[in-house]
């Protein structure tokens, strides 16, 4: 079995928030596939951007607003969502008062569709 902490002091500043890198621990080259758990401080929002990865956002707690390719969807506790590779996104957290949270979970193109 293998533990990782995920305490403040696991995260670090990454993509415009607070990042903790949980698989692959030592770097994104080290494996196919990641995730990650990242925290949006009130007021706050991820660097817009895309890649070549698929990718999952599961969000934990908080409310925010996520944008993909120009579309705007309410988030947070019990949503999921999945991104295409290559789609411009990113995440928002309206409130003045809570933190936005969630995993995310990223793999190859290659390993298939997001819409299966």
């Amino acid at each position: 079995m293998l533990i990782r902490e995920t305490g403040e002091d696991q995260l670090v500043d990454a993509y415009g928030i607070r990042y903790q890198q949980i698989y692959p621990h030592g770097g994104d080259e080290l494996a196919p596939w990641g995730v990650g758990r990242a925290v949006i401080e009130p007021g706050g929002a991820t660097d817009p951007h895309d890649h070549a990865d698929h990718e999952m956002f599961v969000f934990i707690s908080g409310t925010g607003i996520l944008t993909v390719d120009g579309e705007e969807r309410q988030v947070g506790p019990e949503v999921t969502a999945l991104l295409p590779a290559g789609s411009s996104h990113y995440v928002r957290n309206p409130s003045a008062t809570t933190r936005l949270v969630f995993l995310s979970v990223y793999w190859p193109a290659a390993h298939g569709p997001i819409d299966l």
